[in-house]
């Protein structure tokens, strides 16, 4: 489940989308699974529609998904589908929350929500957000590195660092906006 979320945070983080009803792209993952050593690739397609619905659909593995339907999550992952009500699942809903305020371009409340440090940086075109937890927990992530291009500030590629050492990086292209 985590690397569906992730993946989410990464095409959202730092999307200025008011007024933008769809937005549809391509993904690439690499996760490396720290303990084991173990190198982790996929794929797929995102959709995300104002405000509150996004749809994840991997092409690798084929048939896994992530869909975020107002309060309720449902996924599927290796076979395994399950669906939250994030009203009654607290660490859903702070994932969907983070998701959200990412969608919406809001990374400094994500940064607050997630007691964690902000700093933006801007060379050559492009702006690079880290976000950095302030104190280790037993869960989450330690950083969040966010690239998105200035000109109309579309996540292009996003590094999660967690606090047991994973590390996935995501590549977002054939980025396409629908009004």
């Amino acid at each position: 489940m985590k690397k569906f979320v992730l993946l989410i945070a990464v095409f959202f983080c730092a999307q200025a989308l008011l007024g933008q009803s769809q937005i549809n792209a391509s993904f690439k993952q690499h996760k490396l699974i720290k303990a084991s050593g173990k190198n982790v690739e996929a794929a797929g397609k995102i959709v995300y529609k104002s405000p509150d619905n996004l749809q994840m659909n991997y092409t690798q593995p084929a048939g896994d998904f992530f869909i975020i339907e107002g309060n309720t999550v449902r996924m599927n992952m290796n076979g395994k589908k399950s669906t939250v009500d994030v009203t009654k699942n607290m660490t859903m809903k702070a994932q969907k929350n983070t998701l959200l305020n990412c969608i919406k371009g809001n990374y400094r409340q994500v940064a607050a929500d997630n007691n964690a440090d902000c700093v933006e940086k801007e060379t050559g075109g492009a702006k690079t957000v880290t976000i950095t937890a302030r104190k280790a927990a037993t869960r989450g992530y330690s950083k969040i590195v966010l690239s998105y291009r200035t000109s109309d500030n579309m996540v292009t590629e996003m590094t999660l660092e967690e606090f047991n050492g994973n590390v996935t990086q995501y590549s977002i292209s054939n980025i396409t906006v629908k009004k």
